[in-house]
């Protein structure tokens, strides 16, 4: 246990307590305190004033946040019932009476009190770890391989980075991710994850590299930003290395906008809450970044992303209508995004305001407005900010005897007027949805009869499908079993290709077979020996004919024969015309 008190020329008295005996003590520097937790690894330090501690001891504090464990820090002075001196309490608890103590004396005091419980512990850190990636050795003097130095630097800082990542997904710890870059190359990578120390240290160590470093430390407690409590606020944020916010009111009035390095989520949450608590948080393009998606987590706030990205246009209109001078481009792009996000819920504050202004009390319209933007209807939420106000005005009074209450009388007739309300909202909203339902389950009944048809053809389909496969599979049999007889038995059918027959018009041999003929009597008409194709074949097999080789030759013969009858009749008939005179 080590106590410490501001001395002359801003050094610190210190004491070393264990056990019950101060073992070591002395004046020294911040810078060489840091000694004495290596040596006697000190889990408590006794202060009676935080903030000399922050004001004097920076880089002490700076050590407590990279040790391997966590050191407690007590203000003894600070009790349940405030601040105390400590001449008082080391008179009530040690009995010892004194005017002014030395610093010695009361870093010895500290030590004491602090090991009987004397005091609260105090926050001196966030609930947050950075993790510093970061180079060691400079590349400022140059040179030729500068570049090339440059590039590996950079490459080792993003695989390591990269790993880091990994593991902290593996852990499932929240984190904000920040490169710093210097004429295109990275020089650090920074997280800040949302766990405490020891934690982080069981996933990622520190480590120190010829040319990279990872130092792991706590993050110190933000000092002097007070929060003003209750007031409910609309937050614009454009993500990025420089990080932008606009804060405003629920009534569109911008309190401050401002921009930021390395913002992490819990920067920004502390900024904020000076100025109260966001409801809403607003981004200026419709796929919200992934850092505001969980800045709205963190905060428990609604998030709104915009239909469609804002143009540069847009965002200038809406700064010359706000009437604020934003310094950087980040700031005027959270202002359009928060004043954007003011505009769509604009009409139902006014509604509230306008019909409910009389009745409620700021406070409550505050809460009825931030129940609407959670997607409560306007009547649902003013039911609800009035139940507030009954429960906060709700007393135990004792009536003797019976008299009018006038102020119990304004309140029912309040809550009656806003209950007549829901009703008439609530009745409106019921006759809509019985006019969907019916809509719907008329839509239901028909999709259940094309359901039902649909499963119909579908068995339908199935069962063709089958019987139809099974055809063919049978077809196929036969057509294979059909070429293999015509193929060993050839002497009456013959497998004739398309190709091997002819389109005829007249005069050609006997035997051929004409793919254009159906009928002998066109054959004959044609004067052709040719035989009709589809009166030979007996089978077609795709591009294949099976051809009747005796249909083939009896059809031939009876062209043949019809042919030569017709001549002869032709030639009667020249003889007769011949003898009649007529030639």
């Amino acid at each position: 246990m080590l106590g410490i008190d501001i001395a002359a020329g801003g050094s610190f008295a210190y004491a070393v307590l264990e056990g019950k005996s101060i073992v070591e003590r002395g004046v020294l520097s911040s810078r060489e305190l840091t000694h004495l937790f290596k040596r006697y690894r000190v889990e408590v330090l006794a202060t009676d004033n935080i903030g000399e501690l922050f004001q004097y001891g920076r880089p002490l504090v700076r050590l407590l946040g990279k040790l391997p464990y966590t050191v407690e820090v007590v203000e003894v002075t600070r009790g349940a019932g405030g601040y105390r001196k400590m001449e008082e309490l080391v008179r009530e608890h040690l009995g010892v009476v004194k005017g002014k103590l030395e610093p010695l004396e009361t870093a010895e005091y500290l030590a004491t009190l602090a090991g009987m419980g004397v005091g609260m512990p105090v926050k001196l850190f966030e609930e947050e770890t950075v993790i510093l990636v970061y180079r060691r050795i400079s590349t400022s003097p140059g040179g030729m391989s500068r570049n090339r130095y440059m590039r590996n630097i950079t490459h080792r800082i993003k695989s390591i980075a990269s790993k880091i990542e990994a593991r902290l997904k593996e852990a499932r710890l929240d984190y904000d991710l920040f490169l710093r870059e210097e004429s295109g190359e990275v020089t650090s990578a920074k997280f800040v994850v949302y766990a405490n120390r020891e934690v982080v240290r069981r996933y990622v160590k520190p480590t120190r590299g010829i040319d990279v470093a990872v130092a792991i430390y706590s993050a110190p407690a933000k000092r002097g930003e007070s929060s003003t409590r209750g007031r409910l606020l609309i937050l614009g944020v454009d993500p990025g290395i420089v990080t932008g916010l606009a804060i405003l009111t629920l009534d569109g009035e911008v309190l401050d906008t401002v921009a930021r390095r390395s913002f992490s989520r819990g920067d920004v949450m502390r900024y904020v809450q000076q100025w109260g608590v966001p409801i809403l948080v607003a981004t200026d393009v419709a796929e919200a970044p992934e850092f505001v998606k969980r800045l709205a987590a963190m905060g428990g706030a609604v998030l709104y992303t915009p239909s469609r990205d804002l143009s540069s246009e847009e965002k200038t209109q809406i700064l010359d209508r706000v009437g604020w001078q934003a310094k950087t481009s980040h700031e005027r792009d959270a202002l359009a995004a928060a004043y954007r996000a003011y505009l769509e819920y604009k009409p139902k504050f006014e509604k509230i305001e306008k019909e409910f202004g009389d009745i409620l009390k700021f406070e409550q319209l505050e809460h009825a407005k931030a129940l609407v933007v959670r997607g409560y209807s306007i009547a649902q939420a003013v039911s609800e900010a009035l139940k507030k106000r009954e429960e906060k005005e709700t007393k135990v009074v004792y009536i003797t005897v019976e008299k009018p209450c006038a102020a119990r009388d304004e309140a029912l007739t309040t809550r009656l007027k806003a209950l007549e309300y829901e009703n008439q909202q609530l009745q409106r909203e019921l006759d809509d949805l019985r006019r969907e339902y019916a809509q719907l389950r008329r839509y239901v009944e028909d999709e259940k009869w094309r359901d039902a048809k649909y499963r119909e053809m579908q068995t339908r389909l199935e069962t063709l499908t089958r019987e139809l496969a099974k055809k063919d599979a049978e077809m196929e049999q036969l057509r294979k079993t059909l070429i293999e007889i015509l193929m060993s038995y050839g002497s009456r059918y013959r497998l004739v290709h398309i190709s091997q027959t002819a389109e005829c018009r007249g005069n050609e041999p006997m035997g051929t077979i004409c793919r254009n003929l159906s009928t002998v009597d066109e054959a004959v008409a044609r004067r052709t020996l040719g035989v009709p194709l589809k009166q030979v074949a007996k089978l077609e097999l795709g591009e294949f004919y099976v051809v009747d080789l005796d249909a083939v030759r009896e059809l031939a013969d009876q062209i043949r024969r019809r042919l030569d009858e017709k001549k002869e009749i032709d030639l009667r008939k020249l003889v007769e015309q011949y003898r009649r005179g007529l030639i």
